[in-house]
Protein backbone atom coordinates (compact mmCIF):
# COMPACT_ATOMS: atom_id res chain seq x y z
CA UNK A 1 0.00 0.00 0.00
CA UNK A 2 1.09 3.46 -0.25
CA UNK A 3 3.15 5.72 2.74
CA UNK A 4 1.08 8.56 4.40
CA UNK A 5 3.77 10.24 6.25
CA UNK A 6 3.47 11.18 9.74
CA UNK A 7 4.33 14.59 11.00
CA UNK A 8 4.40 15.30 14.42
CA UNK A 9 3.98 18.48 16.11
CA UNK A 10 3.89 17.66 19.73
CA UNK A 11 7.15 19.79 20.10
CA UNK A 12 5.53 22.78 18.94
CA UNK A 13 1.92 23.17 17.87
CA UNK A 14 1.24 20.68 21.04
CA UNK A 15 2.76 22.36 23.60
CA UNK A 16 0.46 25.67 23.26
CA UNK A 17 -1.72 23.65 25.30
CA UNK A 18 -1.82 26.57 28.15
CA UNK A 19 -0.07 25.73 30.97
CA UNK A 20 2.36 23.25 29.61
CA UNK A 21 6.53 23.80 30.27
CA UNK A 22 8.55 21.63 29.46
CA UNK A 23 12.52 21.40 30.63
CA UNK A 24 14.98 21.15 28.03
CA UNK A 25 15.71 17.34 29.52
CA UNK A 26 12.02 16.66 29.09
CA UNK A 27 11.50 17.97 25.75
CA UNK A 28 14.30 15.62 24.72
CA UNK A 29 13.03 12.85 26.35
CA UNK A 30 9.56 12.97 24.44
CA UNK A 31 11.92 13.97 21.10
CA UNK A 32 13.86 10.41 21.56
CA UNK A 33 10.31 8.17 22.47
CA UNK A 34 8.69 9.87 18.80
CA UNK A 35 11.88 8.97 17.21
CA UNK A 36 11.12 5.49 19.22
CA UNK A 37 7.66 5.60 17.62
CA UNK A 38 9.08 6.13 14.05
CA UNK A 39 7.10 9.31 12.99
CA UNK A 40 8.32 10.53 9.73
CA UNK A 41 8.91 13.91 10.32
CA UNK A 42 9.19 15.41 14.04
CA UNK A 43 8.36 19.46 14.18
CA UNK A 44 11.18 20.83 17.09
CA UNK A 45 9.85 24.22 16.90
CA UNK A 46 10.75 27.82 16.52
CA UNK A 47 13.95 28.85 16.95
CA UNK A 48 13.55 32.60 16.14
CA UNK A 49 11.11 32.81 18.79
CA UNK A 50 13.45 32.73 21.77
CA UNK A 51 16.53 32.05 22.84
CA UNK A 52 15.45 28.81 25.08
CA UNK A 53 13.43 27.46 21.70
CA UNK A 54 16.61 27.47 19.72
CA UNK A 55 18.62 25.71 22.68
CA UNK A 56 16.39 22.70 22.59
CA UNK A 57 15.89 22.77 18.71
CA UNK A 58 19.78 22.40 18.64
CA UNK A 59 19.61 19.76 21.67
CA UNK A 60 17.28 17.86 19.98
CA UNK A 61 18.95 17.76 16.28
CA UNK A 62 22.19 16.58 18.49
CA UNK A 63 21.07 14.03 20.60
CA UNK A 64 17.78 12.47 18.82
CA UNK A 65 18.22 9.97 15.12
CA UNK A 66 15.81 8.89 13.10
CA UNK A 67 13.27 10.86 12.07
CA UNK A 68 13.29 14.23 9.48
CA UNK A 69 13.76 17.41 11.74
CA UNK A 70 11.75 20.07 11.09
CA UNK A 71 11.91 23.94 12.37
CA UNK A 72 9.56 26.32 11.49
CA UNK A 73 10.32 30.45 10.56
CA UNK A 74 8.04 33.39 9.64
CA UNK A 75 7.80 34.21 5.83
CA UNK A 76 7.12 37.66 7.46
CA UNK A 77 10.30 38.10 8.92
CA UNK A 78 13.12 36.18 6.52
CA UNK A 79 15.77 36.59 9.25
CA UNK A 80 13.68 33.74 10.75
CA UNK A 81 15.41 31.61 7.83
CA UNK A 82 18.86 32.25 8.97
CA UNK A 83 18.15 31.52 12.60
CA UNK A 84 16.29 28.31 11.76
CA UNK A 85 19.31 27.22 9.53
CA UNK A 86 21.62 27.66 11.99
CA UNK A 87 20.54 24.87 13.94
CA UNK A 88 18.62 22.99 11.28
CA UNK A 89 22.11 22.79 9.33
CA UNK A 90 23.50 20.27 11.42
CA UNK A 91 20.41 18.05 11.36
CA UNK A 92 21.16 14.88 8.79
CA UNK A 93 17.76 15.45 7.22
CA UNK A 94 16.39 18.56 7.67
CA UNK A 95 12.75 20.67 6.22
CA UNK A 96 12.33 24.37 6.33
CA UNK A 97 8.36 24.94 7.53
CA UNK A 98 6.85 28.56 6.54
CA UNK A 99 2.67 29.69 6.31
CA UNK A 100 0.87 32.53 5.70
CA UNK A 101 -2.59 33.40 6.16
CA UNK A 102 -4.67 32.31 3.02
CA UNK A 103 -8.53 33.18 4.29
CA UNK A 104 -9.98 36.57 4.12
CA UNK A 105 -10.47 36.35 7.89
CA UNK A 106 -6.62 35.86 9.11
CA UNK A 107 -5.41 38.08 5.90
CA UNK A 108 -7.04 41.14 7.05
CA UNK A 109 -6.44 40.35 11.07
CA UNK A 110 -2.83 39.33 11.15
CA UNK A 111 -1.59 40.76 7.64
CA UNK A 112 -3.67 43.41 6.40
CA UNK A 113 -3.22 42.35 3.02
CA UNK A 114 -4.54 41.68 -0.70
CA UNK A 115 -4.40 37.94 -1.80
CA UNK A 116 -1.95 39.26 -4.36
CA UNK A 117 0.69 40.89 -1.70
CA UNK A 118 0.21 37.69 0.50
CA UNK A 119 1.34 35.78 -2.81
CA UNK A 120 4.07 37.98 -3.10
CA UNK A 121 5.00 37.23 0.71
CA UNK A 122 4.92 33.45 0.30
CA UNK A 123 7.20 33.35 -2.81
CA UNK A 124 9.97 35.34 -0.97
CA UNK A 125 9.77 32.96 1.41
CA UNK A 126 9.40 29.76 0.14
CA UNK A 127 12.89 31.25 -2.34
CA UNK A 128 14.59 32.21 0.95
CA UNK A 129 13.79 29.02 2.38
CA UNK A 130 15.28 27.30 -0.66
CA UNK A 131 18.41 29.28 -0.67
CA UNK A 132 19.16 26.85 2.14
CA UNK A 133 17.46 23.40 1.14
CA UNK A 134 15.26 22.42 -1.01
CA UNK A 135 13.07 20.56 1.41
CA UNK A 136 10.18 23.07 2.17
CA UNK A 137 7.27 23.07 3.25
CA UNK A 138 4.41 25.56 3.07
CA UNK A 139 1.66 26.20 5.10
CA UNK A 140 -1.99 27.65 4.29
CA UNK A 141 -3.51 29.16 7.36
CA UNK A 142 -6.99 29.21 7.76
CA UNK A 143 -7.61 26.97 4.55
CA UNK A 144 -11.04 26.17 4.59
CA UNK A 145 -12.51 29.06 5.59
CA UNK A 146 -10.79 30.48 2.44
CA UNK A 147 -12.29 31.15 -1.24
CA UNK A 148 -10.95 27.40 -2.63
CA UNK A 149 -10.05 29.54 -5.61
CA UNK A 150 -8.05 31.63 -3.62
CA UNK A 151 -6.55 28.74 -2.46
CA UNK A 152 -5.89 27.29 -5.35
CA UNK A 153 -3.64 30.44 -6.82
CA UNK A 154 -1.45 30.24 -3.58
CA UNK A 155 -0.67 26.62 -3.78
CA UNK A 156 -0.11 26.92 -7.40
CA UNK A 157 2.21 29.86 -6.63
CA UNK A 158 4.01 27.68 -3.95
CA UNK A 159 4.02 24.74 -5.90
CA UNK A 160 6.16 27.13 -9.06
CA UNK A 161 8.36 28.77 -6.24
CA UNK A 162 9.72 25.56 -5.02
CA UNK A 163 7.52 23.99 -2.07
CA UNK A 164 8.36 20.63 -1.63
CA UNK A 165 5.22 20.11 0.53
CA UNK A 166 2.24 22.13 0.51
CA UNK A 167 -0.29 21.96 3.36
CA UNK A 168 -3.54 22.81 3.97
CA UNK A 169 -4.26 24.00 7.75
CA UNK A 170 -7.67 23.60 9.59
CA UNK A 171 -6.85 26.16 11.85
CA UNK A 172 -9.96 27.09 13.51
CA UNK A 173 -11.59 23.33 13.17
CA UNK A 174 -14.37 24.37 10.95
CA UNK A 175 -14.05 21.90 8.37
CA UNK A 176 -15.98 18.92 7.76
CA UNK A 177 -14.46 15.47 6.08
CA UNK A 178 -16.60 16.34 2.44
CA UNK A 179 -15.58 19.79 2.52
CA UNK A 180 -12.44 18.29 3.30
CA UNK A 181 -11.86 15.71 0.99
CA UNK A 182 -13.36 18.35 -1.88
CA UNK A 183 -10.82 20.70 -1.59
CA UNK A 184 -7.73 18.25 -1.38
CA UNK A 185 -9.48 17.01 -4.75
CA UNK A 186 -9.63 20.44 -6.30
CA UNK A 187 -6.53 21.16 -4.91
CA UNK A 188 -4.84 18.07 -5.93
CA UNK A 189 -5.16 18.55 -9.68
CA UNK A 190 -2.85 21.46 -9.53
CA UNK A 191 0.11 18.93 -7.88
CA UNK A 192 -0.16 16.69 -10.61
CA UNK A 193 -0.33 19.04 -13.32
CA UNK A 194 2.84 20.62 -12.26
CA UNK A 195 4.30 17.14 -11.42
CA UNK A 196 6.21 17.83 -8.21
CA UNK A 197 5.00 18.99 -4.75
CA UNK A 198 2.65 16.76 -1.80
CA UNK A 199 -0.29 17.70 -0.10
CA UNK A 200 -0.63 17.70 3.24
CA UNK A 201 -3.54 18.54 6.50
CA UNK A 202 -3.12 19.88 9.58
CA UNK A 203 -6.46 19.71 11.20
CA UNK A 204 -7.67 21.27 15.27
CA UNK A 205 -10.02 19.67 17.33
CA UNK A 206 -12.67 22.43 17.86
CA UNK A 207 -15.43 20.63 16.46
CA UNK A 208 -14.67 16.87 17.44
CA UNK A 209 -13.47 16.38 13.84
CA UNK A 210 -9.94 16.20 13.45
CA UNK A 211 -9.23 12.69 12.86
CA UNK A 212 -12.53 12.02 10.82
CA UNK A 213 -11.09 15.51 8.47
CA UNK A 214 -7.55 14.04 8.65
CA UNK A 215 -8.91 10.67 7.05
CA UNK A 216 -10.95 12.55 4.98
CA UNK A 217 -7.73 14.49 3.29
CA UNK A 218 -5.97 11.01 2.75
CA UNK A 219 -8.72 9.89 0.72
CA UNK A 220 -8.85 13.03 -0.84
CA UNK A 221 -5.09 12.58 -1.89
CA UNK A 222 -3.32 14.43 1.36
CA UNK A 223 0.26 12.09 1.35
CA UNK A 224 1.22 13.48 4.70
CA UNK A 225 -1.31 14.03 8.39
CA UNK A 226 0.28 16.45 10.85
CA UNK A 227 -1.14 15.54 14.52
CA UNK A 228 -0.10 15.54 18.24
CA UNK A 229 -0.13 12.72 20.66
CA UNK A 230 -2.82 12.60 22.92
CA UNK A 231 -4.48 14.81 20.48
CA UNK A 232 -2.82 18.30 22.77
CA UNK A 233 -2.79 21.61 21.71
CA UNK A 234 -4.58 25.39 21.95
CA UNK A 235 -8.18 25.35 22.34
CA UNK A 236 -9.14 21.82 21.84
CA UNK A 237 -6.20 20.60 20.41
CA UNK A 238 -4.94 18.85 17.15
CA UNK A 239 -5.46 15.53 15.46
CA UNK A 240 -4.71 12.93 18.02
CA UNK A 241 -1.54 10.93 16.21
CA UNK A 242 -2.86 7.59 18.09
CA UNK A 243 -6.18 8.01 16.82
CA UNK A 244 -5.25 8.68 13.02
CA UNK A 245 -2.81 5.45 13.20
CA UNK A 246 -5.07 2.71 14.53
CA UNK A 247 -7.99 4.10 12.02
CA UNK A 248 -5.47 3.97 9.68
CA UNK A 249 -4.36 -0.02 10.30
CA UNK A 250 -8.00 -0.76 11.55
CA UNK A 251 -9.40 0.19 7.70
CA UNK A 252 -6.40 -0.28 5.41
CA UNK A 253 -8.31 -1.97 2.41
CA UNK A 254 -10.32 1.20 2.44
CA UNK A 255 -7.49 3.65 2.73
CA UNK A 256 -4.80 2.03 1.11
CA UNK A 257 -2.66 3.90 2.85
CA UNK A 258 -0.25 2.74 5.36
CA UNK A 259 2.23 4.64 7.96
CA UNK A 260 5.59 3.21 8.87
CA UNK A 261 5.19 3.79 12.70
CA UNK A 262 5.84 0.89 15.33
CA UNK A 263 2.17 0.74 16.75
CA UNK A 264 3.91 -0.97 19.85
CA UNK A 265 5.23 2.13 21.03
CA UNK A 266 1.80 4.00 20.87
CA UNK A 267 0.91 3.58 24.18
CA UNK A 268 4.09 4.04 25.83
CA UNK A 269 4.57 7.50 24.22
CA UNK A 270 0.78 8.73 24.74
CA UNK A 271 1.71 7.43 28.60
CA UNK A 272 4.98 9.47 28.47
CA UNK A 273 3.45 13.20 26.88
CA UNK A 274 0.77 13.13 29.27
CA UNK A 275 2.75 12.60 32.02
CA UNK A 276 5.45 15.29 31.14
CA UNK A 277 2.81 17.93 30.11
CA UNK A 278 0.64 17.35 33.02
CA UNK A 279 -2.75 16.82 30.81
CA UNK A 280 -4.46 13.65 31.74
CA UNK A 281 -6.32 11.10 29.74
CA UNK A 282 -9.92 10.47 30.25
CA UNK A 283 -11.14 7.40 30.66
CA UNK A 284 -13.53 7.02 27.61
CA UNK A 285 -10.22 8.67 25.46
CA UNK A 286 -10.44 6.30 21.94
CA UNK A 287 -7.10 4.27 21.55
CA UNK A 288 -5.62 5.03 24.70
CA UNK A 289 -7.81 5.43 27.83
CA UNK A 290 -8.42 3.34 30.92
CA UNK A 291 -11.71 2.48 29.43
CA UNK A 292 -11.42 1.26 26.08
CA UNK A 293 -10.62 -1.96 26.05
CA UNK A 294 -12.69 -2.96 29.37
CA UNK A 295 -16.16 -4.14 28.65
CA UNK A 296 -18.95 -6.64 30.01
CA UNK A 297 -18.53 -10.33 29.28
CA UNK A 298 -22.06 -10.61 29.49
CA UNK A 299 -24.98 -8.79 27.43
CA UNK A 300 -28.39 -9.87 28.46
CA UNK A 301 -29.48 -8.10 25.58
CA UNK A 302 -27.93 -11.31 23.46
CA UNK A 303 -27.22 -13.73 24.99
CA UNK A 304 -25.72 -14.96 28.46
CA UNK A 305 -22.12 -15.76 28.01
CA UNK A 306 -19.00 -15.45 30.10
CA UNK A 307 -15.99 -16.12 27.05
CA UNK A 308 -14.85 -12.79 26.43
CA UNK A 309 -17.28 -10.64 23.55
CA UNK A 310 -15.79 -9.62 19.97
CA UNK A 311 -15.04 -5.72 20.77
CA UNK A 312 -11.94 -5.47 20.16
CA UNK A 313 -11.01 -3.40 16.55
CA UNK A 314 -7.46 -3.63 17.12
CA UNK A 315 -5.49 -5.71 19.71
CA UNK A 316 -3.83 -3.58 22.66
CA UNK A 317 -0.92 -5.74 22.79
CA UNK A 318 0.01 -3.82 19.49
CA UNK A 319 -0.01 -0.64 20.78
CA UNK A 320 1.94 -2.21 23.98
CA UNK A 321 -0.92 -1.31 26.28
CA UNK A 322 -0.99 -4.94 27.45
CA UNK A 323 0.45 -4.18 30.95
CA UNK A 324 2.20 -2.30 33.07
CA UNK A 325 5.39 -3.65 32.46
CA UNK A 326 7.59 -6.48 34.18
CA UNK A 327 8.49 -5.82 37.57
CA UNK A 328 11.56 -4.84 39.36
CA UNK A 329 12.47 -5.92 43.17
CA UNK A 330 14.36 -4.16 45.87
CA UNK A 331 16.90 -6.87 45.39
CA UNK A 332 17.44 -5.93 41.53
CA UNK A 333 21.18 -5.48 40.90
CA UNK A 334 22.75 -2.14 39.07
CA UNK A 335 23.25 -4.08 36.11
CA UNK A 336 19.64 -5.15 35.63
CA UNK A 337 18.53 -2.18 36.39
CA UNK A 338 20.92 -0.19 33.68
CA UNK A 339 19.25 -2.93 30.85
CA UNK A 340 15.45 -1.77 32.02
CA UNK A 341 16.76 1.67 31.26
CA UNK A 342 18.09 1.00 27.82
CA UNK A 343 14.73 -1.35 27.36
CA UNK A 344 12.06 1.81 28.59
CA UNK A 345 14.60 4.16 25.97
CA UNK A 346 16.59 6.25 28.70
CA UNK A 347 20.39 7.44 28.08
CA UNK A 348 22.07 8.63 30.93
CA UNK A 349 25.53 8.70 32.17
CA UNK A 350 27.40 6.10 34.79
CA UNK A 351 26.92 8.93 37.73
CA UNK A 352 23.52 9.17 36.58
CA UNK A 353 22.42 5.70 36.03
CA UNK A 354 24.12 5.37 40.02
CA UNK A 355 22.08 8.24 41.47
CA UNK A 356 18.59 7.08 40.09
CA UNK A 357 19.85 3.09 41.07
CA UNK A 358 19.27 4.42 44.96
CA UNK A 359 16.05 6.13 43.73
CA UNK A 360 14.57 3.12 42.66
CA UNK A 361 16.38 1.17 45.79
CA UNK A 362 14.00 3.74 48.11
CA UNK A 363 11.18 3.26 45.86
CA UNK A 364 11.25 -0.26 46.13
CA UNK A 365 11.93 -0.33 49.73
CA UNK A 366 8.64 1.25 50.03
CA UNK A 367 6.33 -0.40 47.86
CA UNK A 368 8.24 -3.98 47.30
CA UNK A 369 7.49 -4.21 43.69
CA UNK A 370 8.67 -1.46 40.92
CA UNK A 371 6.45 -1.62 37.78
CA UNK A 372 7.45 0.01 34.52
CA UNK A 373 4.93 2.71 34.81
CA UNK A 374 6.60 3.70 38.92
CA UNK A 375 9.99 3.51 36.98
CA UNK A 376 9.06 6.35 34.27
CA UNK A 377 7.52 8.20 36.67
CA UNK A 378 10.37 7.90 39.30
CA UNK A 379 12.98 9.02 36.27
CA UNK A 380 10.65 11.77 34.98
CA UNK A 381 10.30 13.24 38.28
CA UNK A 382 14.15 13.54 38.82
CA UNK A 383 14.29 15.66 35.49
CA UNK A 384 16.13 19.07 35.66
CA UNK A 385 13.33 22.22 35.62
CA UNK A 386 14.53 24.95 33.49
CA UNK A 387 15.26 26.93 36.57
CA UNK A 388 14.94 25.91 40.61
CA UNK A 389 14.66 28.47 42.96
CA UNK A 390 12.65 26.15 45.49
CA UNK A 391 13.50 23.25 46.83
CA UNK A 392 11.53 20.91 49.16
CA UNK A 393 13.58 19.51 51.93
CA UNK A 394 11.27 18.23 54.88
CA UNK A 395 7.68 17.95 55.17
CA UNK A 396 5.91 17.24 58.27
CA UNK A 397 1.42 16.70 58.27
CA UNK A 398 -0.63 16.11 60.85
CA UNK A 399 -4.09 15.17 60.39
CA UNK A 400 -7.10 13.56 62.03
CA UNK A 401 -10.61 13.16 63.12
CA UNK A 402 -10.12 15.10 65.75
CA UNK A 403 -6.57 17.22 65.36
CA UNK A 404 -6.53 20.47 63.02
CA UNK A 405 -4.44 19.21 59.44
CA UNK A 406 -1.09 21.24 60.49
CA UNK A 407 1.82 21.29 58.10
CA UNK A 408 5.39 21.99 58.94
CA UNK A 409 7.48 22.72 55.97
CA UNK A 410 11.05 23.22 55.59
CA UNK A 411 12.47 24.75 52.04
CA UNK A 412 15.51 25.56 50.03
CA UNK A 413 15.02 29.11 48.82
CA UNK A 414 17.77 30.61 46.93
CA UNK A 415 20.06 28.65 48.80
CA UNK A 416 18.81 29.70 52.17
CA UNK A 417 16.93 27.50 54.35
CA UNK A 418 13.22 28.35 55.41
CA UNK A 419 11.21 26.66 57.80
CA UNK A 420 7.61 27.55 58.77
CA UNK A 421 4.03 25.61 60.16
CA UNK A 422 0.31 26.34 59.19
CA UNK A 423 -2.78 25.20 59.10
CA UNK A 424 -5.38 23.81 57.03
CA UNK A 425 -9.28 22.70 56.00
CA UNK A 426 -6.99 18.92 55.63
CA UNK A 427 -3.45 17.63 55.26
CA UNK A 428 -2.75 18.84 51.20
CA UNK A 429 -4.50 22.09 52.37
CA UNK A 430 -2.19 22.94 55.38
CA UNK A 431 0.84 21.62 53.01
CA UNK A 432 0.21 24.45 50.39
CA UNK A 433 -0.58 27.14 52.23
CA UNK A 434 2.41 26.77 54.39
CA UNK A 435 4.66 26.46 51.49
CA UNK A 436 2.90 29.62 49.51
CA UNK A 437 3.46 31.61 53.03
CA UNK A 438 7.48 30.57 52.62
CA UNK A 439 7.90 31.76 48.98
CA UNK A 440 5.83 34.72 49.61
CA UNK A 441 3.54 33.76 45.99
CA UNK A 442 0.01 33.04 46.30
CA UNK A 443 -0.98 32.07 42.57
CA UNK A 444 -4.57 30.47 42.12
CA UNK A 445 -4.91 26.99 42.32
CA UNK A 446 -6.81 26.11 38.93
CA UNK A 447 -7.01 22.20 38.78
CA UNK A 448 -5.87 19.29 41.34
CA UNK A 449 -5.88 15.69 39.99
CA UNK A 450 -4.43 12.53 41.81
CA UNK A 451 -3.86 9.18 39.97
CA UNK A 452 -2.58 6.04 40.99
CA UNK A 453 0.14 4.62 38.93
CA UNK A 454 -0.58 1.09 39.25
CA UNK A 455 -3.11 -1.00 41.05
CA UNK A 456 -2.70 -2.14 44.87
CA UNK A 457 -2.69 0.03 48.10
CA UNK A 458 0.98 0.24 47.72
CA UNK A 459 0.61 2.18 44.34
CA UNK A 460 2.54 5.43 43.82
CA UNK A 461 -0.08 8.46 42.99
CA UNK A 462 0.76 10.71 40.28
CA UNK A 463 -0.32 14.36 41.27
CA UNK A 464 -1.13 16.76 38.40
CA UNK A 465 -2.20 20.69 39.39
CA UNK A 466 -2.10 23.76 37.43
CA UNK A 467 -1.42 27.22 38.81
CA UNK A 468 -2.60 30.56 37.38
CA UNK A 469 -0.55 33.77 38.76
CA UNK A 470 -1.04 37.31 36.55
CA UNK A 471 -2.42 35.89 33.70
CA UNK A 472 0.29 32.89 33.37
CA UNK A 473 -0.83 29.29 33.66
CA UNK A 474 1.61 26.39 34.56
CA UNK A 475 1.24 22.87 35.47
CA UNK A 476 3.49 21.46 38.44
CA UNK A 477 3.42 17.24 38.84
CA UNK A 478 4.96 14.85 41.12
CA UNK A 479 4.91 11.15 42.25
CA UNK A 480 5.28 9.52 45.24
CA UNK A 481 3.51 7.05 47.72
CA UNK A 482 2.83 9.29 50.38
CA UNK A 483 0.22 11.71 48.12
CA UNK A 484 0.76 14.47 50.94
CA UNK A 485 4.22 14.79 49.69
CA UNK A 486 3.50 14.44 46.16
CA UNK A 487 0.97 17.13 46.02
CA UNK A 488 3.53 19.24 47.91
CA UNK A 489 6.24 18.47 45.71
CA UNK A 490 3.83 19.01 42.33
CA UNK A 491 3.22 22.37 43.88
CA UNK A 492 6.80 23.41 44.26
CA UNK A 493 7.01 22.31 40.74
CA UNK A 494 4.45 24.31 39.57
CA UNK A 495 5.68 27.60 41.47
CA UNK A 496 9.74 26.90 40.07
CA UNK A 497 7.65 27.21 36.98
CA UNK A 498 6.32 29.94 37.78
CA UNK A 499 9.69 31.53 38.48
CA UNK A 500 11.24 30.64 35.53
CA UNK A 501 8.34 32.78 33.39
CA UNK A 502 7.47 35.70 35.63
CA UNK A 503 10.62 35.67 37.93
CA UNK A 504 9.01 37.35 41.85
CA UNK A 505 5.73 38.78 41.80
CA UNK A 506 5.09 42.05 42.79
CA UNK A 507 4.03 42.81 46.60
CA UNK A 508 0.91 43.85 45.31
CA UNK A 509 -0.22 40.25 44.10
CA UNK A 510 0.46 38.94 47.72
CA UNK A 511 -3.24 37.70 48.63
CA UNK A 512 -4.86 36.55 51.95
CA UNK A 513 -4.27 32.79 52.79
CA UNK A 514 -7.36 32.04 53.41
CA UNK A 515 -8.65 33.20 49.85
CA UNK A 516 -6.27 32.25 47.60
CA UNK A 517 -6.97 28.22 46.99
CA UNK A 518 -9.80 26.27 47.26
CA UNK A 519 -10.47 23.86 49.91
CA UNK A 520 -8.28 20.43 49.34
Amino acid sequence: MARVSIFDTTLRDGLKSPGTILSLEEKLRMARQLARLNVDVLDIGFPAASEEQFSAAERIIQEVKGPELCVLARATNLRDFDIAWNVLKHAPRGRLHTFVPVSRAYREHYLKKSLKETVEIAVKAIARAREYTDNVEFSLVDAFRADPEEVKAMVRAALKAGAAVVNLADTVGAATPSHVKSLLRFIGKQGESSGKGRLSIHCHNDLGLAVANSLAAIEGGAEQVHCTVNGIGERAGNAPLEEVLVALRAHGELFKKESGVKMEEIYPTCRLVSRLTGIGLQPHKPVVGSNVFVFEPVVPQLEDNEDKPPCEIIDPRELGADNVGDVLAAETGLEAFRNKLMELGYEFTEDQTSQYYEDFKDLAGKKGLVFDADLELLLGSRSPMMQVRYRLLYLNVTAGSISVPNATVQLEVDGQILQDAGFGHGPVDAAFKTICKIVRRFPKLVRYEVRAVTGGTDAQGEVSLRLEEGGCLVSGRAVDTDIVLASARALVDGLNKLESLQGEPPISEFTDMESWLPRL
